[in-house]
C-alpha cells in the first residue's frame, strides 16, 4: 500500500522565520519536503512583510515581530517547537527564546544575526548598519538590496525573486535585542552560507565553531541557501535536532 509520505521516527513542529525584506514565501519549497515527511510546518510572514505588506506602518519593530511568532506559536498550541531563523530572523528568534522558552525544542540560526541582549541587527552589520543609522529613510522603510549582493548569482532567480521584496521596516534594524544571556539546555545549531562574499555572519560561525553546546554546519552557497542550495537546506533543516528516521540528501554540506 502506498504511503502518502515518507513515515519518520518523530514528527516535529517547525516554525520558519524568513529574513528581510522577504516573507513566508522563501520557504515554500523546503516547507513541502518537510511536510511531506510527516512533520507540521509554519512559515509566517511577518508583520508588513511578504503577504502582509499591506500591514506595513512606521511603528513596526524587532518587537512587533516578536509578537507575531510568540502568538502564532501560543494560539496553535504548539509545543517542543524547532525554530528556525534565517538571517534578519535570527533576532526574531532570540526574542522569542527569550519570551517562550518553554515552547522550544530546539533552535538553528540559518546564516542568521544571534544577537546579545541589549544590542540590534545594526550593530552587526558593518558599513550596512552604519547606514541603517544614518541615512533618512522615507516612511521609516529600508528598500530591499540588490540580490547579487549577498552572493546570488543566478541571474534568473534575482529577477524572480527580486520583484518579490518589499520595504523593511527601520526600527526592526535598529530596536536591541532581548535576548537571554543563559540560553535553556536544548539543540542549538548555526549554518553558515560559504559562498556569500562579505559575510556578516562569518563572526557568528567563529563563535560558536568551538562551543561544545552548539553544532556548526556550512553550505557551499549564496545567503539564500533556500533558493540556491534547497537539497542542502533541507538537509540540514531535517537534522536540527535528533530522533528522525529521514531520508538522506546529497549536496554541498559541510559539518564540524
Amino acid at each position: 500500500m502506498a504511503a502518502s509520505h515518507i513515515p519518520v521516527k518523530r514528527p516535529r513542529t517547525y516554525v520558519l522565520i524568513h529574513g528581510a525584506w522577504h516573507g513566508g514565501w522563501v520557504w515554500k519549497e523546503t516547507a513541502t519536503e518537510l511536510r511531506y515527511m510527516g512533520h507540521e510546518v509554519y512559515t509566517p510572514s511577518l508583520t508588513g512583510l511578504g503577504d502582509r505588506a499591506h500591514l506595513a506602518h512606521e511603528g513596526i519593530t524587532l518587537d512587533t515581530h516578536t509578537d507575531d511568532i510568540v502568538n502564532l506559536i501560543r494560539m496553535e498550541q504548539l509545543n517542543d517547537v524547532v525554530l528556525v531563523g534565517w538571517s534578519y530572523g535570527g533576532m526574531v528568534v532570540s526574542n522569542v527564546l527569550a519570551r517562550i522558552p518553554e515552547r522550544i525544542g530546539a533552535v538553528m540560526y540559518f546564516d542568521a544575526f544571534v544577537p546579545e541582549s541589549g544590542k540590534c541587527l545594526a550593530d552587526y552589520a558593518g558599513e550596512k548598519g552604519r547606514v541603517f543609522r544614518e541615512r533618512t529613510w522615507p516612511d521609516q522603510r529600508v528598500p530591499p538590496f540588490p540580490l547579487k549582493a549577498f552572493g546570488v548569482t543566478d541571474e534568473k532567480l534575482c529577477e524572480r525573486v527580486q520583484k518579490r521584496l518589499v520595504c523593511q521596516p527601520l526600527q526592526t534594524f535598529l530596536q536591541p535585542s532581548k535576548a537571554l544571556v543563559e540560553r535553556p539546555a536544548i539543540p542549538h545549531s548555526y549554518v553558515m552560507a560559504a559562498a556569500y562574499d562579505g559575510t556578516p555572519f562569518q563572526q557568528f560561525y567563529d563563535k560558536f565553531n568551538h562551543d561544545p553546546e552548539w553544532s556548526v554546519h556550512t553550505l557551499n552557497t549564496g545567503h539564500l541557501a533556500m533558493l540556491t542550495d534547497p537539497v542542502g537546506t533541507f538537509g540540514l533543516l531535517a537534522d536540527v535536532a535528533p530522533g528522525f528516521n529521514h531520508v538522506g540528501y546529497a549536496g554541498e554540506v559541510s559539518r564540524r
